[in-house]
């Protein structure tokens, strides 16, 4: 039986897409080959290109303004004639997956766009114009399956959609957990004064988009009901001297831990199982289900326009709750309700864990992006 070829066109090749692309290459039915850059200037991501010698290759780019515009050198030729399917980006931001899927399109290539069919950065006219030119391609791979239904109200009614489910290499982070001696984890907890800590966790860039000011904001209300409280934050970049002496100012340093950037799943696995509750004050996406792979409840802005498409995985009262956007106070509120209430904690963490193993993950994206892909190379 052939091999299908298919040719995905990317940015890069980001750690938590590890599990995807281990399974994804070594399958028997499909030859999957990734074209790609090696880093994104002004992005605090690490690409993990190196891994996959045999199945990815590494092109130049040119781009400006943190990735807000990029050209990308693809060998158009050699993807065109070497592929069976093809699939391009739906960011307008990369001009040349516009022209080069475009172009597809016309040849009657098979090629497939995956996209975000709504994104909380872009604005209306944008959309609309990303939107218009999506239609140009009748097979669209998404990243939740709530986002079909989005696509369909807006005209896509004769177009093949599928929802990959977006997520993260879930049986990885239970075989860490199944591992995890509970004796060494409080030894550990111990060694680094977190055994009589109420700890709340976030992991995330240190960018201003994300927030985290907010945290800090409404850390002293905490305080005053759990003098105990630390808020434990993993991630760098270019906020964190701004959030470090904030820290200072309000006199909080007793209460906050920078760790940095933290990539290792089993280093992740010990700050993650310490804590109670995962806090992201902005715009969430696989942060949510990172946190729900833990067992750890969500607490996080309520209006869902203003989030990532992995938003749909989220429950409100079920796997975590929402505040109102920008209110410290309210957020202040949300997190004391649960840290009084452990039992309630723990049923939104085995909640959260369910949506993780049974819709949203690897194993998942892997099985619907092969499905997808048997589906354009019979076309």
């Amino acid at each position: 039986m052939k091999k299908i070829k298919v040719a995905i066109i990317t940015n890069i090749i980001t750690t938590y897409r590890k599990g995807f692309y281990d399974r994804l290459f070594s399958r028997k039915d499909i030859h999957v080959d990734v074209f790609c850059q090696d880093y994104m200037p002004g992005m605090n991501l690490k690409s993990i290109h190196l891994d996959y010698p045999q199945n990815v290759h590494i092109i130049k780019f040119v781009s400006a303004k943190k990735e807000k515009i990029v050209w990308q050198h693809i060998p158009w030729v050699k993807i065109i004639k070497n592929y069976d399917v093809i699939f391009v980006a739906g960011n307008p931001r990369v001009v040349t997956d516009v022209l080069f899927g475009t172009f597809c399109r016309l040849i009657n290539k098979n090629v497939v766009l995956w996209t975000m069919a709504h994104s909380y950065r872009g604005n209306k006219i944008t959309e609309n114009i990303r939107l218009f030119w999506s239609k140009i391609f009748p097979i669209i791979f998404v990243y939740t399956d709530k986002e079909i239904s989005f696509l369909k109200s807006k005209g896509f009614n004769s177009h093949y959609i599928l929802g990959m489910n977006n997520g993260l290499d879930q049986k990885k982070i239970d075989r860490i957990i199944a591992d995890t001696d509970n004796t060494e984890l409080l030894n550990w907890k111990i060694l680094n004064n977190y055994d009589k800590r109420s700890i709340i966790i976030s992991c995330a860039r240190l960018d201003k988009k994300n927030n985290f000011i907010l945290v800090l904001k409404a850390l002293p209300d905490l305080i005053q009901e759990n003098p105990d409280i630390l808020w434990i934050l993993i991630g760098a970049g270019e906020e964190e001297q701004f959030l470090k002496s904030e820290v200072q100012k309000m006199g909080l340093s007793n209460h906050v831990a920078f760790l940095g950037a933290i990539y290792e799943e089993s280093k992740l696995a010990l700050y993650f199982l310490s804590a109670s509750l995962f806090i992201h004050p902005s715009a969430i996406g696989l942060s949510l289900l990172h946190a729900f792979g833990y067992g750890l409840p969500v607490i996080v802005h309520g209006n869902e326009e203003l989030h990532n498409p992995e938003f749909s995985a989220f429950k409100n009262g079920k796997t975590g709750l929402t505040f109102e956007k920008d209110n410290p106070n309210d957020l202040a509120i949300k997190i004391q309700s649960l840290l009084k209430n452990p039992d309630k904690i723990k049923e939104m963490g085995v909640n959260a864990q369910n949506v993780v193993r049974n819709e949203y993950n690897v194993d998942i994206m892997v099985e619907r992006f092969v499905k997808i892909v048997k589906h354009t190379y019979k076309i």
